[in-house]
C-alpha cells in the first residue's frame, strides 16, 4: 500500500506535490478544528452554562434555608385554635381519609379509627398534623382486606411531645 501510494506521490510533478501537500494540510486543519476543537469549547460552554444554573440554584436553596431557619422555632407548637377533634376531622376529609371513630377525650386528645387507608396517605396526614401541632401518642397498624392498605387506631394529642 505504501509503495503504491509512494509511486502515486513521484507521478507526481513538483507543483502538484505543493497543491496536495497544501490541501491535505487544510483538510488536516478543518477536521482538527470541527472534529476536536469546537466540540471541546460547545462541551465547555456546556459545563459553564450547567456549573451557573447550579450555582443560581444553590444560592435559592440557601436563601430558602435561612428564610426558614428565620421562622419562629415554636409557631407549630401553639397547635390549630379550633377543637382538636373538629382540627383532626376537617384535616381528615382535606386529606381524602374518612375517619371511622373519632372520639374526643378532653380538649386536647382524640381517639381515631380508620377502616382503611394506603400507608403513604396515612404517613402523609399524619405529618400534616404533626406540622399543626397534633402528634401521635399511640398508634396501632394492621393489614386491611383492601390490598396494600391498613386498618389503624390511634390517639393524636395537641401539643408537643416529651
Amino acid at each position: 500500500m505504501m509503495e503504491r501510494l509512494g509511486a502515486y506521490w513521484a507521478e507526481r510533478s513538483p507543483r502538484e506535490q505543493w497543491l496536495l501537500g497544501v490541501m491535505f494540510a487544510l483538510l488536516a486543519v478543518v477536521i482538527l478544528w470541527f472534529g476536536i476543537a469546537m466540540p471541546l469549547d460547545r462541551a465547555q460552554r456546556s459545563a459553564r452554562d450547567t456549573l451557573n444554573e447550579a450555582t443560581d440554584r444553590n444560592a435559592a436553596v440557601r436563601a430558602a434555608v435561612k428564610q426558614l431557619k428565620a421562622l419562629p422555632r415554636n409557631a407549630a407548637a401553639t397547635g390549630p385554635v379550633t377543637p382538636v377533634d373538629q382540627f383532626v376531622g376537617q384535616s381528615a376529609g382535606e386529606a381524602g381519609l374518612t375517619l371511622e371513630r373519632a372520639q374526643a377525650q378532653g380538649g386536647d386528645r382524640i381517639d381515631i379509627a380508620i377502616a382503611s387507608v394506603r400507608p403513604v396517605a396515612l404517613f402523609s396526614w399524619l405529618a400534616a398534623l404533626e406540622a399543626q401541632g397534633v402528634r401521635v401518642e399511640t398508634m396501632s397498624a394492621r393489614p386491611s382486606p383492601t390490598a396494600g392498605s391498613v386498618s389503624v387506631q390511634a390517639v393524636l394529642v395537641r401539643g408537643e411531645g416529651r
